[in-house]
């Protein structure tokens, strides 16, 4: 059996302390002091680990407190932005990608894709509903989502997926999730929350998003045929890339959808012509954790004319360097002149 073939037109599935460096102050409605209680228990632990015995020895304390300091960073940063947040402020990449074998129906179809996107108390609403907007006015036939939809539990997977079920390309919005989804944090499964993945992809299924758990969709338009392939997370248990490319057909254009990139080659190797990814927020990870990618922003050859795009994400909060911005970025797919005929 193959892999499951769509059609157009078918539709488819606070109290400030002297001795804390860290601090918030409540303020303003229930929710927003629930919100605020939890952050101030992260706030906590934060201080915690700042303060500990541990931070005072040797190297170690001194790399743990760059991170707890550039994550702080981040956050307040990224606390700041909701308040001066334009339509415009992300950046609109558009770039034209080659792929071999894709007929003349879908030569100069576009794909968006994003990445990153964070719903959280940090990341709002309505700065979600502006790239949603965004996108919709590019008129698009395709959108691609490379994971983290969200950065806590449940509640927001149910934001997130409303909010993304607003897309409207012409053919499909198809997505792969990230190591947030499944509330992993490190390569070493650290944090993983059972059930978290599937209630999310759930969610955004019910909103026609096609959410790949490592498996592959393939799409018609007249005699051309494009494939898109998910993988699951690197960083979880459930990732397999030979599952994913299993019923996977050899002689159709194929881009693959991986958060991680760190997971590209793999995906390369077995017959993607496109690896779309995010996770790095457009900086270098490695530094602040355990990630060997040498994949940070942009375009990158993979040999054999193969591909990997990493988009900086949409996201705002989080970000190491405030100075690498959301991305949106929109492809127009090219056909060699052998698969136009």
């Amino acid at each position: 059996m193959g892999a499951p073939i769509y059609r157009e037109g078918t539709g488819g599935v606070g109290t400030k302390h002297p001795s804390r460096f860290f601090v918030i102050r409540t303020s303003g409605t229930p929710r927003k002091r629930e919100h605020q209680s939890t952050f101030r228990r992260i706030i906590g632990k934060m201080n915690e680990l700042f303060f500990s015995p541990l931070m005072r020895r040797g190297n170690s304390g001194r790399l743990i407190r760059r991170m707890v300091w550039e994550a702080a960073k981040s956050c307040a940063l990224g606390g700041l932005y909701p308040g001066r947040i334009e339509k415009h402020w992300f950046r609109v990449e558009r770039l034209d990608m080659p792929l071999p074998r894709l007929g003349a129906a879908f030569d100069g179809a576009k794909l968006v894709h994003i990445s990153d996107v964070h719903c959280s108390l940090i990341v709002l609403e309505r700065y979600l509903r502006q790239c949603v907007d965004a996108i919709n006015e590019l008129d698009v036939d395709f959108v691609a989502v490379t994971g983290d939809f969200i950065t806590h539990g449940r509640y927001y997977a149910r934001r997130v997926a409303r909010i993304l079920g607003k897309l409207s390309p012409r053919v499909a919005t198809l997505a792969c999730l990230g190591n947030h989804d499944y509330g992993v944090f490190f390569p070493s499964r650290l944090g993983d929350k059972h059930g978290l993945a599937d209630y999310i992809a759930a969610e955004l299924s019910h909103q026609d998003i096609f959410v790949m758990l490592n498996e592959s969709r393939v799409f018609r338009r007249g005699s051309a045929a494009i494939q898109f392939v998910g993988l699951e997370d690197l960083w979880s248990s459930r990732y397999d890339v030979k599952r994913a490319f299993e019923q996977a057909r050899r002689d159709l254009p194929t881009i693959a959808l991986v958060h991680n990139p760190d997971a590209a080659h793999d995906a390369a190797r077995h017959g993607a012509d496109l690896v779309l990814a995010g996770h790095t927020h457009g900086s270098k990870l490695q530094r602040y954790m355990p990630t060997h990618t040498d994949f940070h922003a942009g375009m990158y050859p993979l040999g054999d004319n193969k591909h990997l795009y990493v988009t900086r994400g949409i996201s705002y909060g989080r970000r190491v360097n405030v100075n690498a911005r959301p991305e949106i970025t929109v492809f127009t797919l090219r056909g060699d002149s052998d698969a136009r005929r």
